[in-house]
């Protein structure tokens, strides 16, 4: 009886340690028999939102929600001491990620399992959190490297629209498309995915217009969830399916330069940190077209004559080259024209230098109305014009030199001499042609002026 009377006092007194240990600890403590809870510290008790009485004799997957119960239930049978990860439940229904381990020991006589349960919401979230920031920088590296693969407009609207409809965390899809802001209008530049109908409705967009012209108008990122029931989509056209839109502003320089829009399924949900990313997007995108605008525009420029907008000699001679060459590979025509005003210094001591600029203007005005497309305008020098003329010979290219003179005489307070060449496969350097056309203007201007004259096939 002394005995047995020691070992009882000794087992009280470890379980008095047990439960000032437990109550110390944080973490929540369960001591349960095959999964029956037999003691538990207060730490469980308000982890779990209970009072102590109310837990004990209570099941442990009653602690856990439903997707946890099965796996919770093998780890009791097996005797698995984790550590392992559930997703736990408290007493108002509400949930949070635990890890929890179990050991093996002996009390009130009997092998029991005492488990450690620890809240590790707060750790999780931020590991999402880290994941989602790595994942947002790696989709800005990946968007700003196809983005900086070319200066070429055209090119960068494909690339880009492909590169955002690719990437998986919107779970967009293969379909989309590019408008640019041109006045108060808008202009579908690149798109996928779309039938013939639609592309006719949106063309000439005016800002304000349906969900993307709203997005210019407002500057922000428009979401809708449903087109079917979203009043702001305002564009319809039979066949029309439900899906739901993610509109981006395209901005630089604190300027929408145009739109992005993605087609998401209806009724989608997309979190505050995705919105960023695509606000992000769209900024390195708004820039890359700026920059790209900027370069066209300046390339232009540098090609250009500042004054009439024809071309300068620079652009010329990269066209020449290429008519050229076409000239010799293929043995087709290639004509030039030259033309000067008559007695413009004579013009500009009379009317002045403002009156002599808006004259040449006019003049470039005039020969591009006579000339077709294929063919280049030049802004030579001074007064003095040259027109390239592919696939034209000497006869086509002196009528059109005729219709140039007698447009001029009969709109312009001016006349105008030209000279005409035409080349064959005989001829081996371009600047041949251009002295030979050189040569019948001067002879155009020696026999009276106001006149064409022709030099033979080269």
């Amino acid at each position: 009886m002394i005995r047995n009377a020691k070992r009882a006092r000794a087992g009280m007194r470890s379980e008095e340690r047990y439960r000032c240990l437990s109550e110390a600890s944080f973490e929540g403590i369960a001591i349960h028999d095959k999964g029956r809870i037999i003691e538990v510290n207060q730490a469980f008790a308000e982890m779990f939102g209970y009072k102590h009485p109310e837990v004990i004799g209570m099941h442990a997957l009653q602690f856990t929600s439903p997707e946890s119960r099965d796996p919770g239930l093998q780890n009791i049978v097996s005797g698995y001491e984790g550590p392992y990860e559930a997703v736990c439940l408290r007493k108002d229904g509400s949930t949070f990620t635990a890890e929890i381990r179990g050991k093996s020991i002996l009390y009130q006589e009997r092998m029991v399992k005492v488990a450690a349960i620890r809240d590790i919401t707060g750790i999780k979230q931020a590991e999402e959190e880290l994941r989602d920031s790595h994942l947002n920088l790696s989709t800005l590296y990946r968007v700003s490297a196809v983005i900086t693969q070319t200066i070429s407009l055209d090119k960068l609207f494909s690339i880009v629209l492909d590169t955002v409809t690719g990437l998986d965390l919107f779970n967009a899809e293969r379909k989309g498309g590019i408008f640019i802001v041109e006045g108060n209008r808008m202009k579908l530049v690149s798109h996928l995915g779309h039938p013939d109908l639609f592309l006719k409705l949106h063309k000439d967009m005016k800002v304000g217009e349906c969900l993307c012209g709203l997005a210019v108008k407002t500057g922000e990122i428009i979401i809708s969830k449903n087109s079917d029931n979203d009043i702001r989509h305002t564009i319809r056209y039979p066949g029309i399916h439900s899906h739901g839109h993610i509109i981006i502003p395209l901005k630089a320089r604190y300027m929408v330069v145009g739109v992005l829009y993605l087609y998401l399924p209806a009724d989608f949900d997309i979190n505050e940190s995705r919105l960023n990313l695509l606000t992000s997007i769209g900024h390195q995108i708004g820039i890359a077209i700026d920059n790209a605008k900027l370069y066209e525009e300046t390339k232009a420029l540098s090609l250009l004559d500042p004054l009439t907008g024809l071309a300068n000699r620079r652009m010329m001679d990269i066209l020449f080259e290429k008519y050229f060459a076409g000239t010799q590979r293929s043995g087709t025509p290639l004509s030039v024209i030259m033309l000067d005003i008559d007695h413009f210094k004579k013009y500009n001591d009379t009317h002045g230098h403002d009156s002599g600029d808006k004259l040449l203007a006019g003049l470039a005005k005039l020969l591009l109305s006579v000339i077709r497309e294929v063919d280049l305008a030049v802004r030579y020098g001074g007064e003095e014009f040259l027109i390239l003329l592919p696939e034209t010979d000497l006869i086509g290219a002196s009528e059109i030199a005729e219709r140039i003179r007698g447009a001029v005489e009969a709109t312009l307070a001016i006349t105008v001499s030209l000279g005409v060449a035409s080349c064959n496969l005989k001829i081996k350097k371009q600047e041949k042609i251009i002295k030979k056309a050189d040569e019948a203007l001067y002879r155009a201007k020696k026999r009276g002026r106001n006149r064409v004259d022709a030099s033979g096939r080269l």
